[in-house]
């Protein structure tokens, strides 16, 4: 399994209809059984399978690292170690399901932070991990399915699917339509963050400056307009599964569908949104060739997107901090 040299003794085309059948069936299988044999009432059982996921999630993305490394040490090729770090979507949000499944254990009560990393791992990570599996270019044809490099992904992108379903059975959070904005916060800024490593390692780790799975399927958008179209889709599905997911809460307590928006997630999203816009312009202006060097020039928006959002939560709670109380 550990094998550097293991050559699959079958020939299955993984982008074949086939292909990507066996791979959903691997993850309605292993991920059902997950599900089903995770605690979800006992809360020391909880906190003991939160801290355990996000330890084999670790372990796992780890043991990649050092799998390239060890393989670099017998064959002697290059081994750059942001590179195998690796910063593309899936892998960032690996680690952002860890922190998520650690801060849930271990903070006592919700907060702005949580709530975004909770819609962020449901939104973004369920939704990268299934467009994984639908255009899988994870697998190494040239290893077998169960040696370590393609089994470790495939366990990793099936705890990615996993993890969020688990955090919602346990009720750590609820999915409302006010959150959904938190969901484009996350593609900008896992698109930030791609950015930036890619300047690092000089690799291009970033999905938003090419979209192989777009012109595979006739789909042509000069860069950088396709970045709002896969914004849209993304956030178009979410609103979907976010939709049904209140109309069943109202119906279940037998209220009217009503959708309330605090002042936070209304300057939220109109702040989010004309970020989205103005980096796509941002990135045709200074990025025209989708290059690297560049990276860094997104940390400056970056930063100013979340301080203005940092701003907008202590400014809207000391007004009502210093609000007067009428109650007598």
């Amino acid at each position: 399994m550990f094998d550097f040299v293991c050559p699959p003794t079958y020939d299955i085309d993984w982008f074949s209809t086939t292909g990507k059948l066996i791979l959903f069936g691997i993850v309605f299988v292993v991920g059902g059984i997950l599900l089903l044999l995770l605690p979800k009432k006992n809360k020391k059982a909880i906190q003991i399978s939160k801290i355990s996921i996000a330890v084999v999630l670790s372990a796992l993305e780890i043991g990649r690292i050092v799998w390239y490394y060890l393989r670099h040490l017998q064959y002697g090729d290059i081994f750059n170690v942001w590179i195998r770090i690796n910063f593309h979507m899936c892998t960032i949000m690996v680690w952002a399901n860890v922190l998520t499944l650690l801060l849930s254990t271990f903070l006592k009560k919700d907060n702005k932070v949580l709530c975004a990393l909770y819609n962020i791992t449901f939104g973004i990570g369920i939704f990268g991990a299934i467009m994984t599996f639908v255009y899988p270019e994870f697998i190494d044809p040239l290893f077998a399915i169960w040696n370590f490099r393609n089994s470790q992904t495939i366990f990793t992108h099936i705890l990615l699917i996993v993890t969020p379903i688990y955090l919602l059975l346990t009720k750590h959070f609820k999915i409302e339509i006010k959150n959904l904005w938190y969901n484009a916060m996350g593609l900008l800024l896992v698109g930030n963050i791609s950015s930036l490593a890619g300047a690092c390692a000089n690799f291009n780790f970033a999905y938003c400056f090419y979209c192989n799975f777009l012109t595979s399927i006739g789909i042509n958008i000069d860069f950088p307009y396709y970045i709002w179209f896969l914004f849209l889709v993304i956030l178009l599905i979410d609103y979907l599964v976010y939709f049904i997911f209140e109309i069943v809460r109202a119906k279940r307590q037998h209220k009217k569908l009503c959708f309330k928006f605090s002042k936070f997630d209304i300057f939220g999203t109109i702040t989010t949104f004309i970020f989205v816009i103005i980096h796509a312009f941002v990135m045709q202006a200074i990025l025209p060739n989708a290059p690297t060097n560049l990276g860094w020039l997104f940390l400056v928006p970056m930063s100013i997107y979340l301080a203005i959002i940092v701003f907008l939560n202590y400014y809207l709670n000391s007004q009502k901090l210093n609000k007067p109380n009428k109650s007598l």
